[in-house]
């Protein structure tokens, strides 16, 4: 079920798919702007719902952030012969990575362990670029900034107007996460050239809605493991003031990962 959650600017419209995912739509004067598209059409279709009053009198366009199920296995919605066909704009390397084997495997399995990815049809975009891409919206100006690092397709949306950024998945509540250990680096630069924008909103995928001070505690949390290596999982929510989280077990899993690519790292 898909449910809808108040953000600082009725523009920006945020919606949340149980504990997994959040995803947005940007209402601009031209064009309503959908930021991901859930983990199956039938989410997907949900949030569309929830838009008709917007679109009336607008474009629609979707923006895949990057490839990974949670973010674009709901594009059969609007992909070229779904029912609400729409552009869908991302980076040429998550057409990549919804094109690849790897992306139709993870089908596989998922639709044996879970019946709501019956329908899923993987569906890269439909156009890919490389490098930041601007849409201009008529008073909202979206632009779409790489920010590789979480995975190497992944691009975040930033609205200088608003001061708002949709971080994706390179920032995170409580932190973020590399599957590889040589994508550390990579996240931290990222994570340093979100906070150069001086965003006053930040709105990730997972957590929440956070003001910019998520950019800190996600650095700070880093710096931490880079001094402390062994810390463990209490250690680290300890130190980010906090007594738990939801989604414990997964975010454990998570924080493994970290220190693993953290003890990699040069030094």
């Amino acid at each position: 079920m898909i449910t809808e959650l108040p953000t600082p600017d009725p523009r920006v419209r945020m919606f949340r798919s149980g504990t997994e995912v959040d995803c947005f739509a940007v209402v601009t004067r031209r064009h309503v702007v959908v930021v991901d598209t859930f983990g199956t059409p039938a989410e997907a279709a949900q949030m569309l719902a929830l838009l008709e009053g917007d679109l009336a009198g607008r474009s629609l366009l979707v923006v895949n952030t990057h490839g990974h199920y949670d973010h674009a296995w709901g594009n059969a919605l609007v992909a070229p012969g779904g029912p609400h066909p729409a552009p869908i704009l991302g980076s040429r390397l998550a057409g990549e990575v919804l094109r690849s084997q790897a992306a139709r495997d993870k089908l596989t399995r998922k639709q044996a362990e879970d019946a709501r990815f019956a329908e899923v049809v993987l569906c890269p975009p439909t156009v890919t670029f490389d490098g930041a891409l601007t849409i201009d919206g008529g008073d909202l100006t979206l632009e779409l900034r790489p920010a590789p690092g979480h995975s190497a397709d992944q691009l975040v949306v930033w609205i200088p107007e608003l001061r708002l950024l949709l971080a994706a998945d390179a920032l995170e509540f409580p932190f973020p996460y590399v599957e590889q250990d040589a994508d550390l680096p990579v996240l931290l630069a990222t994570m340093r050239e979100l906070r150069a924008l001086d965003p006053a909103v930040v709105l990730p995928c997972h957590g929440g809605g956070h003001d910019a001070s998520l950019i800190e505690r996600n650095l700070a949390y880093f710096a931490r493991l880079a001094a402390r290596p062994d810390t463990t999982f209490e250690q680290a929510l300890a130190d980010l003031g906090l007594a738990d989280v939801p989604s414990a077990d997964f975010y454990r899993e998570l924080h493994g990962l970290n220190v693993r690519a953290t003890r990699a790292a040069p030094r």
